[in-house]
């Protein structure tokens, strides 16, 4: 996901159906500041991208203290039992 380019509402409405197709197509996200706060339009696929990264982000919340592993062994049995992989 690039730099938000920021866009005026007066300019989001006057080119809604040519902004919205650009962004659709690859383009960059926009920020639009309002009196009430900012909003982000960006496309569906890096909607889905960040969402699929905050899903992975979410099944390391028990990371493993690697500080407590002496042997590479035991590394590698740990990660299998959190992970349900076997070596």
């Amino acid at each position: 996901m690039g730099i938000p380019k920021v866009t005026k509402q007066t300019d989001l409405r006057d080119n809604l159906y040519k902004t919205l197709e650009k962004i659709a197509t690859g383009g960059s996200p926009h920020l639009v500041p309002t009196k009430n706060g900012e909003v982000i339009i960006l496309s569906r696929k890096e909607y889905d991208a960040i969402l699929l990264e905050k899903n992975l982000l979410q099944e390391f919340q028990e990371p493993i203290n690697f500080g407590e592993l002496t042997e590479a062994e035991s590394v590698i049995s740990k990660l299998g039992k959190k992970f349900g992989f076997k070596k």
